[in-house]
Protein backbone atom coordinates (compact mmCIF):
# COMPACT_ATOMS: atom_id res chain seq x y z
CA UNK A 1 0.00 0.00 0.00
CA UNK A 2 0.49 3.70 -0.23
CA UNK A 3 0.45 5.98 2.44
CA UNK A 4 0.33 9.89 1.46
CA UNK A 5 -1.23 13.50 2.43
CA UNK A 6 -2.45 15.52 0.10
CA UNK A 7 -2.58 19.50 1.00
CA UNK A 8 -4.45 21.62 -1.73
CA UNK A 9 -6.46 24.91 -1.67
CA UNK A 10 -10.50 23.71 -1.71
CA UNK A 11 -12.66 25.92 -4.15
CA UNK A 12 -15.88 24.77 -2.04
CA UNK A 13 -14.06 25.14 1.75
CA UNK A 14 -12.26 28.44 0.20
CA UNK A 15 -8.77 27.58 2.25
CA UNK A 16 -6.43 24.71 2.38
CA UNK A 17 -7.35 21.70 3.69
CA UNK A 18 -5.70 18.59 3.81
CA UNK A 19 -6.22 14.50 3.21
CA UNK A 20 -4.76 11.18 4.07
CA UNK A 21 -5.15 8.57 1.16
CA UNK A 22 -4.00 4.97 1.26
CA UNK A 23 -4.06 3.09 -2.22
CA UNK A 24 -3.56 0.01 -3.25
CA UNK A 25 -0.12 -1.37 -4.48
CA UNK A 26 -1.63 -3.47 -7.45
CA UNK A 27 0.29 -3.40 -10.54
CA UNK A 28 -2.72 -2.00 -12.57
CA UNK A 29 -5.56 -0.09 -11.44
CA UNK A 30 -8.98 -1.23 -12.17
CA UNK A 31 -10.54 0.19 -15.89
CA UNK A 32 -12.94 2.32 -13.94
CA UNK A 33 -10.74 3.16 -10.76
CA UNK A 34 -10.10 2.21 -7.41
CA UNK A 35 -13.10 1.11 -5.36
CA UNK A 36 -13.25 3.93 -2.24
CA UNK A 37 -14.18 4.81 1.30
CA UNK A 38 -14.10 7.88 3.10
CA UNK A 39 -13.92 7.92 6.38
CA UNK A 40 -14.74 10.49 8.50
CA UNK A 41 -13.58 11.37 12.10
CA UNK A 42 -14.88 12.40 14.96
CA UNK A 43 -15.54 16.03 16.18
CA UNK A 44 -12.23 16.52 18.41
CA UNK A 45 -10.28 14.88 15.87
CA UNK A 46 -9.07 15.68 12.15
CA UNK A 47 -7.92 13.46 8.85
CA UNK A 48 -5.18 11.93 10.69
CA UNK A 49 -7.20 10.11 13.51
CA UNK A 50 -7.85 7.22 11.48
CA UNK A 51 -4.44 6.57 10.66
CA UNK A 52 -3.01 6.99 14.23
CA UNK A 53 -5.92 4.58 15.89
CA UNK A 54 -6.61 2.31 13.71
CA UNK A 55 -4.82 -0.47 11.69
CA UNK A 56 -7.20 0.74 8.51
CA UNK A 57 -3.79 0.90 6.27
CA UNK A 58 -3.43 -3.23 7.19
CA UNK A 59 -7.22 -3.77 6.01
CA UNK A 60 -7.18 -1.17 2.94
CA UNK A 61 -3.83 -3.53 1.69
CA UNK A 62 -5.93 -7.20 2.38
CA UNK A 63 -8.98 -5.54 0.49
CA UNK A 64 -7.28 -3.33 -2.18
CA UNK A 65 -9.11 -0.96 -1.86
CA UNK A 66 -8.37 3.14 -1.72
CA UNK A 67 -9.06 4.95 1.73
CA UNK A 68 -9.98 8.80 1.53
CA UNK A 69 -9.64 10.39 5.48
CA UNK A 70 -10.88 14.05 5.16
CA UNK A 71 -10.45 16.82 7.49
CA UNK A 72 -14.31 17.94 8.24
CA UNK A 73 -13.43 20.84 11.37
CA UNK A 74 -16.14 20.46 13.41
CA UNK A 75 -19.08 20.57 11.29
CA UNK A 76 -21.19 17.45 11.23
CA UNK A 77 -20.08 17.44 7.73
CA UNK A 78 -23.19 19.73 6.52
CA UNK A 79 -23.30 22.14 5.04
CA UNK A 80 -22.94 24.95 7.45
CA UNK A 81 -25.54 28.05 8.28
CA UNK A 82 -22.77 29.97 9.31
CA UNK A 83 -19.38 28.57 8.17
CA UNK A 84 -18.02 26.14 5.71
CA UNK A 85 -19.81 23.89 3.25
CA UNK A 86 -18.42 20.12 4.09
CA UNK A 87 -21.26 18.54 2.01
CA UNK A 88 -21.02 20.24 -1.00
CA UNK A 89 -16.72 19.82 -1.11
CA UNK A 90 -17.54 15.50 0.24
CA UNK A 91 -19.73 15.07 -2.73
CA UNK A 92 -19.06 17.43 -5.38
CA UNK A 93 -15.20 18.24 -5.03
CA UNK A 94 -13.43 15.81 -3.37
CA UNK A 95 -14.53 12.89 -5.76
CA UNK A 96 -13.02 14.93 -8.87
CA UNK A 97 -9.79 15.86 -6.65
CA UNK A 98 -9.54 12.04 -5.56
CA UNK A 99 -10.19 10.63 -9.27
CA UNK A 100 -7.95 12.98 -11.00
CA UNK A 101 -4.61 12.51 -8.45
CA UNK A 102 -5.43 8.67 -7.02
CA UNK A 103 -7.66 7.37 -10.24
CA UNK A 104 -10.41 6.62 -7.83
CA UNK A 105 -13.54 5.26 -9.10
CA UNK A 106 -16.39 7.97 -9.43
CA UNK A 107 -18.81 4.56 -9.75
CA UNK A 108 -21.63 4.62 -7.29
CA UNK A 109 -21.05 0.65 -6.93
CA UNK A 110 -17.34 1.77 -6.25
CA UNK A 111 -17.83 4.08 -3.48
CA UNK A 112 -18.59 4.10 0.16
CA UNK A 113 -18.63 6.41 3.45
CA UNK A 114 -18.11 5.62 6.92
CA UNK A 115 -17.41 7.14 10.20
CA UNK A 116 -17.27 7.18 13.70
CA UNK A 117 -19.32 9.50 16.59
CA UNK A 118 -19.68 12.66 14.62
CA UNK A 119 -18.03 10.95 11.29
CA UNK A 120 -20.87 8.48 11.85
CA UNK A 121 -23.74 10.88 11.97
CA UNK A 122 -21.39 12.81 8.61
CA UNK A 123 -21.83 9.56 6.88
CA UNK A 124 -25.74 9.40 7.54
CA UNK A 125 -26.23 12.66 6.57
CA UNK A 126 -23.58 12.54 3.50
CA UNK A 127 -24.92 9.10 2.42
CA UNK A 128 -28.65 9.62 3.15
CA UNK A 129 -28.28 13.21 1.30
CA UNK A 130 -26.52 12.02 -1.78
CA UNK A 131 -27.70 8.54 -2.20
CA UNK A 132 -26.37 8.44 -5.71
CA UNK A 133 -23.20 8.41 -4.60
CA UNK A 134 -22.38 5.74 -2.30
CA UNK A 135 -23.39 1.89 -2.42
CA UNK A 136 -23.33 2.09 1.11
CA UNK A 137 -22.62 3.53 4.93
CA UNK A 138 -21.13 2.48 8.00
CA UNK A 139 -22.01 3.86 11.13
CA UNK A 140 -19.35 3.54 14.37
CA UNK A 141 -20.89 5.02 17.65
CA UNK A 142 -23.57 6.81 15.45
CA UNK A 143 -26.90 7.46 16.20
CA UNK A 144 -29.75 9.86 14.61
CA UNK A 145 -28.50 12.75 17.19
CA UNK A 146 -29.34 15.60 14.09
CA UNK A 147 -33.00 15.17 15.00
CA UNK A 148 -33.69 13.64 18.48
CA UNK A 149 -30.84 13.26 20.40
CA UNK A 150 -30.34 17.04 20.12
CA UNK A 151 -33.29 18.49 21.36
CA UNK A 152 -32.02 16.36 24.96
CA UNK A 153 -28.95 17.82 24.76
CA UNK A 154 -30.37 21.11 24.24
CA UNK A 155 -31.70 20.90 27.74
CA UNK A 156 -28.45 20.72 29.80
CA UNK A 157 -26.38 22.55 27.44
CA UNK A 158 -27.83 25.59 26.20
CA UNK A 159 -26.41 27.93 28.36
CA UNK A 160 -22.67 26.70 27.36
CA UNK A 161 -20.37 27.79 23.93
CA UNK A 162 -21.67 24.39 22.51
CA UNK A 163 -24.89 25.81 21.37
CA UNK A 164 -23.24 28.80 19.39
CA UNK A 165 -20.91 25.76 17.52
CA UNK A 166 -24.47 24.13 17.14
CA UNK A 167 -25.99 27.57 15.86
CA UNK A 168 -22.89 28.00 13.28
CA UNK A 169 -23.89 24.27 12.14
CA UNK A 170 -27.68 24.38 11.83
CA UNK A 171 -28.49 28.14 12.20
CA UNK A 172 -31.42 29.02 14.38
CA UNK A 173 -33.98 26.25 13.67
CA UNK A 174 -31.31 24.18 16.42
CA UNK A 175 -31.97 22.02 18.36
CA UNK A 176 -35.75 22.01 16.05
CA UNK A 177 -34.33 19.61 13.61
CA UNK A 178 -36.63 17.10 13.31
CA UNK A 179 -38.25 16.78 10.28
CA UNK A 180 -35.60 18.91 8.53
CA UNK A 181 -32.82 17.59 6.26
CA UNK A 182 -30.18 17.74 8.80
CA UNK A 183 -32.68 14.13 10.09
CA UNK A 184 -31.58 11.31 8.62
CA UNK A 185 -34.93 9.58 9.21
CA UNK A 186 -36.15 12.16 6.81
CA UNK A 187 -33.96 11.88 4.17
CA UNK A 188 -34.27 7.97 4.38
CA UNK A 189 -37.92 8.75 4.06
CA UNK A 190 -37.57 10.49 1.35
CA UNK A 191 -34.80 7.86 -0.57
CA UNK A 192 -38.12 5.42 0.35
CA UNK A 193 -40.50 7.64 -1.31
CA UNK A 194 -38.42 7.65 -4.73
CA UNK A 195 -38.22 4.40 -4.56
CA UNK A 196 -34.25 4.72 -4.18
CA UNK A 197 -31.49 3.51 -4.53
CA UNK A 198 -30.96 2.61 -1.43
CA UNK A 199 -27.33 2.60 0.23
CA UNK A 200 -26.76 -0.28 2.31
CA UNK A 201 -26.28 0.69 6.32
CA UNK A 202 -24.08 -0.97 8.75
CA UNK A 203 -24.60 -0.01 12.54
CA UNK A 204 -22.23 -0.50 15.45
CA UNK A 205 -23.24 0.28 19.01
CA UNK A 206 -20.87 -0.69 22.02
CA UNK A 207 -23.56 -1.93 24.53
CA UNK A 208 -21.50 0.03 27.23
CA UNK A 209 -22.49 3.20 25.52
CA UNK A 210 -25.50 3.95 27.47
CA UNK A 211 -27.32 6.65 25.55
CA UNK A 212 -25.88 5.94 22.66
CA UNK A 213 -27.71 2.26 22.70
CA UNK A 214 -31.39 3.83 23.50
CA UNK A 215 -30.38 6.04 20.14
CA UNK A 216 -29.45 2.88 18.44
CA UNK A 217 -32.31 0.74 19.00
CA UNK A 218 -34.53 3.39 17.81
CA UNK A 219 -32.80 3.83 14.72
CA UNK A 220 -32.99 0.11 14.32
CA UNK A 221 -36.93 0.09 14.53
CA UNK A 222 -37.27 2.79 12.26
CA UNK A 223 -34.80 1.68 9.80
CA UNK A 224 -36.35 -1.65 9.57
CA UNK A 225 -39.54 -0.32 9.67
CA UNK A 226 -38.69 0.21 6.23
CA UNK A 227 -41.19 -2.10 4.34
CA UNK A 228 -38.30 -5.05 2.91
CA UNK A 229 -35.43 -3.47 4.76
CA UNK A 230 -34.72 -2.04 1.61
CA UNK A 231 -31.34 -0.10 3.10
CA UNK A 232 -30.20 -3.82 4.37
CA UNK A 233 -30.13 -2.30 7.54
CA UNK A 234 -27.97 -3.84 10.06
CA UNK A 235 -26.90 -3.43 13.56
CA UNK A 236 -24.74 -4.98 15.77
CA UNK A 237 -23.65 -4.75 19.25
CA UNK A 238 -20.65 -5.45 21.35
CA UNK A 239 -19.26 -5.15 24.93
CA UNK A 240 -17.51 -1.81 24.47
CA UNK A 241 -17.38 2.10 24.87
CA UNK A 242 -16.71 5.24 23.32
CA UNK A 243 -12.99 4.56 21.99
CA UNK A 244 -10.80 4.03 19.48
CA UNK A 245 -10.27 0.45 20.59
CA UNK A 246 -13.95 -0.76 20.24
CA UNK A 247 -14.48 1.12 16.58
CA UNK A 248 -10.86 -0.45 15.38
CA UNK A 249 -12.41 -3.32 16.68
CA UNK A 250 -15.26 -3.36 14.27
CA UNK A 251 -14.35 -1.75 11.26
CA UNK A 252 -13.85 -4.53 9.51
CA UNK A 253 -16.92 -6.11 10.20
CA UNK A 254 -18.84 -3.26 8.32
CA UNK A 255 -16.15 -3.31 5.18
CA UNK A 256 -17.19 -7.10 5.21
CA UNK A 257 -20.63 -6.01 5.32
CA UNK A 258 -20.82 -3.44 2.72
CA UNK A 259 -19.27 -6.05 0.02
CA UNK A 260 -15.39 -4.81 0.74
CA UNK A 261 -14.21 -8.20 1.34
CA UNK A 262 -10.66 -9.45 1.39
CA UNK A 263 -8.86 -10.30 -1.69
CA UNK A 264 -7.44 -13.52 -1.72
CA UNK A 265 -3.47 -13.81 -1.59
CA UNK A 266 -2.31 -15.67 -4.61
CA UNK A 267 1.23 -14.43 -4.51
Amino acid sequence: MASLTLDFFSKVLGKQTNVNVILPDAEEVPVNGWRTIVLLHGWSENYTSWMRNTSIERYAMKRQIAVIMPDGGFSFYNDMAYGLKYLTYLTEELPKICNKYFRTSLLREDNFIGGLSMGGCGALTVGLTRPDLYAGLICLSATNFPADGFQAQYETLKDTEWLQSMKCIYGEIFPHLVGTDYDAYHLAGKIVSKGGPYPTIFHYMGLDETEGMEWARRMESVFLGFSGNPFHYKLVTYPGIHTWDSWDAHICEGLDYLGLAEVPDHS
